[in-house]
């Protein structure tokens, strides 16, 4: 009955979707129904759409060994009655019951069939309450966003500002609501706006990497190259962090060979910094830790900034000022899962924890 309701009312007034760097926003889902009805069709594929963006929500923020076994799994398995299930066996109503609002565009109908597309936003509450109940550990937060700078191998060179099939791989997708969001400067015919050329990304140019950074409002850039030979597809590159104080560290990535075209390529290099970024994230642990720490900063500025990193935390449970002073400030911090992991998400928010031989453990600015 949740899906009919839906059917019905989601072409009068859609739901307002999440905000745009929301992890449990999922955009794009396709829609395709046919039945004896417009009306049937149009529930029909409702209730399609909300079980395809169910199952990206789960791929997204799980990882496949936690799901095994479990009714969150998504891939073909045999149940325990020896049964083969095609995945995902949730209950309708508990999709239904996750879902926090959606968007339609591009309707097509006609009197036995709909097409559609869906943006899906879940609600993080219903989420969280679902996988604590099939005990499915979970990444409920994103890392720090990337600026990535595609370059294509042609025959007469390199690419990277110019019009050409790797760049409109990363244009033409939206990556925003990954847990690894990854941006793409916008394109401009002016090379005097540009702030790094195709060579200089290749070549690590430490002075335009940086300026790259400055401009867009980046700390983290991946330069990845691709080209063509023999029939082959390959892609890989560098991924290029600054820290505080603006110094630059480089790793490798890839080369790997791209099985499709090269939006898949993009999507395969999204889903490397994903399943990193869960398998370093990932809470397995849903009790808590209670931590004092002394947050020292330099002014009121820093403090707001540091205050932001401890409570929009996604492993802080809670953070409670117990003193306040010029430059420091008393807190006790509430934190599920790993120790280390804390650590890291407070890294990827800009604000390092450490121990202090006189303070004990202290958070302050990244450097």
């Amino acid at each position: 009955m949740r899906f009919i309701l839906a059917a019905l009312c989601l072409s009068l007034a859609c739901l307002p979707a999440a905000r745009a760097d929301d992890p449990y926003t999922i955009k794009g889902v396709a829609i395709d129904a046919t039945a004896s009805n417009a009306l049937e069709a149009q529930t029909a594929a409702m209730r399609q759409g909300q079980l395809a963006a169910a199952r990206r929500l789960i791929e997204r923020l799980t990882l496949a060994e936690d799901r095994a076994g479990t009714s969150l799994e998504l891939d073909a398995h045999l149940s325990e009655t020896g049964e083969m299930v095609s995945g995902l066996t949730l209950d309708e109503a508990i999709i239904a019951e996750m879902i926090a609002g959606l968007e339609i565009s591009n309707e097509q109908r006609s009197a036995t069939r709909y097409l559609a597309q869906l943006d899906v936003s879940f609600d993080p509450r219903a989420v969280g309450r679902v996988m604590r109940a099939y005990g499915v550990p979970y990444v409920e937060s994103q890392s720090r966003p990337m600026l990535v700078l595609p370059v294509m191998e042609t025959e007469t060179g390199f690419a990277l500002w110019e019009a050409n099939p790797w760049r409109a791989a990363w244009s033409e997708q939206d990556f925003s609501h990954s847990l690894t969001p990854i941006s793409l400067p916008p394109q401009t015919s002016l090379s005097t706006s540009r702030p790094i050329t195709a060579r200089q990304a290749l070549q690590l140019d430490e002075e335009a990497l940086r300026n790259t950074a400055l401009m867009y409002g980046f700390n983290r850039i991946a330069v990845l190259r691709a080209g063509e030979r023999d029939g082959i597809r390959r892609f890989g590159g560098y991924l290029v962090s600054f820290d505080a104080v603006g110094v630059m560290s480089t790793d490798t990535w890839g080369p790997q060979i791209v099985y499709g075209g090269w939006r898949d390529a993009a999507q395969a290099f999204v889903t490397d910094r994903e399943d990193d970024w869960k398998r370093r994230s990932v809470v397995r642990d849903f009790e808590t830790t209670s931590l004092r720490v002394t947050v020292l900063y330099g002014g009121l500025d820093e403090w707001r900034r540091l205050q932001t990193a401890l409570s929009r935390a996604s492993l802080v449970e809670g953070a409670q000022l117990d003193a306040l002073s010029r430059d420091g400030a008393r807190m006790n911090v509430e934190y599920r899962g790993d120790f280390a992991q804390l650590v890291s998400e407070l890294a990827e928010r800009g604000a390092t924890l450490e121990e202090h031989p006189g303070l004990g453990w202290v958070v302050l600015s990244a450097r």
